[in-house]
């Protein structure tokens, strides 16, 4: 037993005589070295950009908070704007349903120039029973006449409050020295 010892001994002082730790060691240091140079660059952009955060804050936090008066004036804009589009959404609506109301009465189909005249005329010359009411369509019509829907008033929205803030341009004319 002490021969075999004696052999995987020397076998083991072989192997480590043969290997060559700076050829082992070296791509390790190499890429030790260049991950910490890239680490030092990182660092660097890094506080670059913390520098130049901060400036930006210090610079921009005063003006965007000087600005908050005008920030509520849009805002409530924007809330207006948001209604008035919402009240055009709603008229038009009921325009197209109308318009939809009163094809149906006129029968129109066909919308050439020849469909949207000749149709309606035919449709009321060949009209039924007009005490018929089942066989009436749904109109818009109250006791023979058109009911218009109450549409918004653009006052309501952009109109007067506006002209009376606004002054009035003044011309000034001064007489000329010739």
């Amino acid at each position: 037993m002490s021969v075999d010892l004696n052999n995987v001994s020397q076998d083991y002082a072989k192997i480590i005589q043969s290997a060559d730790l700076d050829k082992e060691i070296s791509p390790l240091c190499t890429n030790i070295d260049d991950m910490l140079a890239r680490l030092d660059e990182f660092e660097t952009l890094l506080s670059s950009v913390r520098a130049e955060s901060n400036g930006m804050m210090a610079n921009n936090v005063c003006s965007i908070l000087g600005f908050s008066e005008s920030f509520d004036q849009l805002r409530t804009r924007i809330d207006g704007l948001e209604q008035f589009v919402s009240a055009v959404s709603a008229n038009l609506s009921e325009v197209e349903r109308s318009v939809d109301m009163a094809e149906e009465e006129l029968h129109v189909t066909d919308y050439s120039i020849k469909g949207l005249l000749l149709k309606p005329l035919k449709a009321k010359l060949t009209a039924a029973d007009p005490l018929n009411s089942a066989s009436q369509p749904r109109s818009n019509l109250v006791n023979g006449e058109y009911q218009p829907f109450e549409v918004y008033k653009s006052e309501d929205y952009f109109g007067a409050a506006q002209k009376e803030e606004e002054p009035a341009a003044e011309v000034l004319v001064t007489p000329s020295s010739s």
